[in-house]
């Protein structure tokens, strides 16, 4: 008996899109389950091995609230203190990001918005990027995505579940990431506008925004000082290289290509998307109209004040910072989509989107499956004992320390209070490995050598690569002469 699947069959729409949900999660399960760290990632590594209270005092050097580091530290100690475990921290809130476009979204604008989302949201570079990465974005992105969801719908009718909802929402967007917050901020804003001009139940909305907004506030207060202490100096490293269209090409490459290989091919397929998208809501016009230029505004918005802070006070913003509102810019695509009839030119942009994103997902794989970290493990394994001591000759290397967390290390050009990786000192001087009584390793890229800050002898013992770096570690002798 031949069975024929009818599209047209409601359960059989609400299928596809719950199949869609899983199949990403599938699809980024492989990504989870490597012991791959690039500089930033390995921080959450360090920072995850410290107390509770360790965490709140090295974040307060830092410009991101302790929350993140919170979470994912429970997965960690739960998850047998491996690096896999912090990966599926951030796997689980892209798959509560998935189950929101799933359900409460899917009932609320369709099976065919929800589709377009899910398939989007699968294959959008700066997703696959961070969706299982030891930080705190796919967080970001799933937070920020309930606030924006939840706003919707206390606007269109309010519940008190909503309400509640709405606020835990809120607080947990601010706590998790510095530029969600600020978009929190923006989309609180445009509901204040809202609620004042919207005239259903105008009293009690307002009365109800003005106590959340307060009760957001007043939670975010015990951070807030921090955060403004760490905005209040001009940086140090500003300069004239870093100006306005640095930024601006961050801004593209981070959300639309790969982050370790930036491409232009991606970046342009998706401006094209983008370029579609905005024609065809100028044409069919869409209901959702307000909601979409609301989305692009807070983009918009949240990017610009952190280039210009960047600019001109201190260095504080990159292109993924702002990948937390890219959903209200898929939101867009979308809903372009879903006013097109033409069923073969819906598919026809989906598969653009999947073809640009397929590149990313091959880069991603080659990625974390490099079999350089564990080149590396093994070599630690046979040759560093506990007498020894190992150098790393650049910030971006001594991601390799989390590797070796019993020797003794020294990092080249850290600040000590910032400094979140154990059993470390910053090296300034020769005479600090006077109390080594072992061997002492230098871990540096190939392109430089030892000799461009220290006197002393030195062999090259071994080489490697890992991830986009290709690195050497010496021996070094002579340098108690």
């Amino acid at each position: 008996m031949k069975i024929k699947f009818d599209f047209k069959k409601e359960e059989n729409k609400r299928a596809l899109v719950y199949a869609a949900a899983v199949f990403a999660i599938l699809l980024w399960i492989p990504l989870s389950i490597t012991k791959s760290v690039a500089y930033d990632q390995s921080y959450t590594v360090a920072m995850v091995r410290h107390s509770f209270s360790e965490i709140i005092m090295l974040c307060s050097y830092d410009v991101h609230s302790p929350l993140y580091y919170f979470i994912a530290k429970v997965f960690y100690d739960v998850l047998f203190k491996q690096i896999f475990a912090l990966k599926i921290c951030s796997l689980c809130f892209m798959a509560f990001y998935m189950w929101i476009l799933a359900f409460p979204f899917r009932k609320e604008f369709g099976n065919r918005m929800a589709f377009c989302m899910i398939v989007l949201s699968t294959f959008l570079p700066t997703f696959q990027t961070h969706n299982t990465e030891p930080r705190m974005y796919s967080m970001a992105i799933a937070s920020y995505t309930a606030v924006a969801f939840l706003s919707y719908k206390i606007l269109k009718e309010f519940k008190i579940k909503y309400a509640v909802l709405f606020f835990i929402a809120s607080v947990f967007s601010t706590y998790i990431h510095t530029y969600t917050m600020l978009a929190t901020v923006f989309l609180y804003f445009v509901m204040a506008v809202a609620v004042i001009v919207k005239k259903d139940d105008r009293k009690k909305r307002i009365i109800w925004f003005l106590i959340n907004a307060a009760l957001v506030s007043v939670s975010y207060l015990p951070w807030l000082f921090s955060l403004l202490s760490q905005f209040g100096a001009k940086g140090e490293f500003v300069s004239d290289e870093f100006n306005t269209v640095f930024y601006i090409k961050d801004l593209l490459y981070e959300n639309f290509s790969n982050i370790m290989i930036p491409k232009n091919r991606e970046v342009i397929a998706w401006l094209v998307i983008l370029l579609f998208t905005i024609v065809v809501l100028i044409v069919k016009k869409t209901p959702y109209i307000g909601y979409i230029l609301t989305g692009l505004g807070i983009y918009v918005a949240t990017a610009a004040i952190g280039i210009y802070l960047s600019v001109n006070k201190v260095p504080c913003f990159m292109g993924r910072y702002v990948s937390c509102i890219m959903p209200l810019i898929l939101f867009a695509i979308a809903a372009a989509l879903d006013r097109i009839k033409i069923k073969y030119i819906v598919a026809g942009v989906l598969a653009f989107a999947v073809l640009a994103g397929a590149l990313i997902y091959r880069d991603r794989i080659r990625y974390e499956f490099d079999d350089g970290i564990n080149k590396y493990i093994a070599f630690v394994e046979e040759n560093f004992t506990p007498d020894d001591a190992v150098m790393y000759g650049d910030i971006h290397n001594d991601c390799l320390s989390i590797f070796a967390p019993d020797t003794y290390t020294f990092i080249y050009g850290y600040k000590d209070e910032f400094n979140p990786f154990s059993n470390d000192e910053t090296f300034i001087d020769l005479s600090q490995f006077d109390k080594v009584t072992g061997d002492i390793w230098l871990v540096i890229y190939d392109y430089k050598n030892p000799g461009w800050f220290l006197d002393c002898d030195y062999d090259k013992v071994y080489g490697f690569h890992y991830l986009y770096y290709d690195v050497s570690i010496y021996k070094i002798y002579n340098f108690r002469e």
